[in-house]
């Protein structure tokens, strides 16, 4: 059984979020492929789960569902060469979904409606700015309720798995704080803030006509959310921002001394936070800055990363009990891969040669 480390059970099910992957399970789901199918493509057979195919078509779906975004921007011949390496192990992933929902169906059990919503709400609200859920959907062959219906059947594979994990012994508070006397020296973090920005550029070429406009346009930014307290932040940079993190509504995420530039740096890491600080100047313009937390740096206390410290010990047996149950399904399973999932057999060592008689 050649079961991937990054399996979607492995990871996305571990992590408690819904994976978007496909294969077809029925003749319901059958007909919704040819239908979705490119005429053009040559769609052949990789692997079969108990008479159930696994394709190329398949495979590719999955791909476009989990890297829509980047896949439908690379060059034809890029792409292909792209689609074509992911295959075997896309397949292998195909394979263990297809085992393990048959496993989850039968014990009987269903996501609720609200689990079912959210979940598909969480998708929604996680596309990127470039993309619309209708884009997402049609790049992936499905429709709202094809999709989900798929959701349904990863939120059936998770609670599945999940309570046969949490079955496994974990690592009691003893462990934990001795995996924490050992390796303290791996818990030193540096000093680092979370912020948010807004900002007007400047064009050096342009003269200080333009500069004296942009200074006075962000004033009256900075005058109008402290007298929000800082509220809808997030708006005001979302449409006025200049930088693209204005799609985050100016979130620049975590960053430690030394990622900014000097002025900037200097700003967010004197500020307090979720106040809105002065006007500040760089090479790029004017930024206004709020800080949304702060992280000092030195060794974290046990408290702080018992959580992580917790993952680390528990997440390989885990990931070792997911893989071991895979296999066990595999071998209840008439599961038939192609050759082009199956590595050809490996060379028989050369003889070694004879030694020289003597004369």
């Amino acid at each position: 059984m050649k079961t991937p480390l990054t399996i979607i059970a492995c990871v996305s099910l571990i992590a408690g979020t819904a994976a978007t992957s496909y294969c077809a399970q029925d003749a319901k789901a059958e007909t919704a492929k040819k239908k979705t199918q490119s005429p053009a493509t040559k769609t052949e057979e990789l692997a079969s789960i108990d008479g159930i195919a696994i394709t190329t078509a398949d495979v590719e779906r999955t791909l476009r569902i989990r890297y829509g975004p980047q896949i439908e921007t690379m060059p034809a011949e890029q792409r292909a060469s792209a689609i074509k390496q992911a295959t075997p192990q896309m397949a292998e992933e195909l394979i263990a979904r297809a085992l393990l929902l048959k496993a989850a169906k039968a014990t009987k059990g269903k996501p609720t409606s609200e689990e079912i919503a959210k979940a598909v709400s969480d998708v929604k609200t996680s596309m990127p700015p470039t993309m619309t859920f209708e884009n997402y959907l049609k790049s992936a062959g499905h429709t709202e309720p094809s999709f989900t219906a798929e959701v349904e059947e990863e939120l059936l594979i998770s609670a599945h798995i999940r309570k046969r994990i949490n079955a496994i012994p974990k690592a009691d508070d003893k462990a934990i704080a001795d995996y924490y006397e050992k390796n303290k020296a791996s818990f030193t973090s540096k000093e680092s803030v979370s912020a948010s920005h807004i900002l007007l550029k400047t064009d050096a070429a342009a003269g200080e006509k333009e500069a004296a406009e942009k200074l006075a346009a962000i004033e009256k930014l900075r005058t109008q959310l402290i007298a929000a307290k800082g509220e809808g932040f997030d708006k005001v940079a979302t449409k006025h921002s200049d930088c693209p993190s204005s799609a985050r509504g100016g979130d620049l995420g975590s960053f430690g001394r030394g990622q900014m530039v000097p002025e900037f740096e200097k700003a967010a890491f004197s500020q307090k936070i979720d106040s809105i600080g002065e006007a500040v100047k760089t090479s790029f313009g004017y930024h206004l800055i709020k800080v949304t937390a702060r992280t000092e740096g030195g060794i974290q206390s046990l408290e702080k990363v018992k959580q992580q410290i917790s993952q680390q010990l528990n997440g390989p047996k885990q990931q070792a009990f997911v893989r071991d149950y895979i296999t066990q399904l595999e071998g209840k399973a008439n599961v038939v891969r192609s050759a082009a999932l199956t590595p050809p057999p490996a060379p028989a060592p050369a003889p070694a040669p004879a030694s020289p008689k003597k004369q």
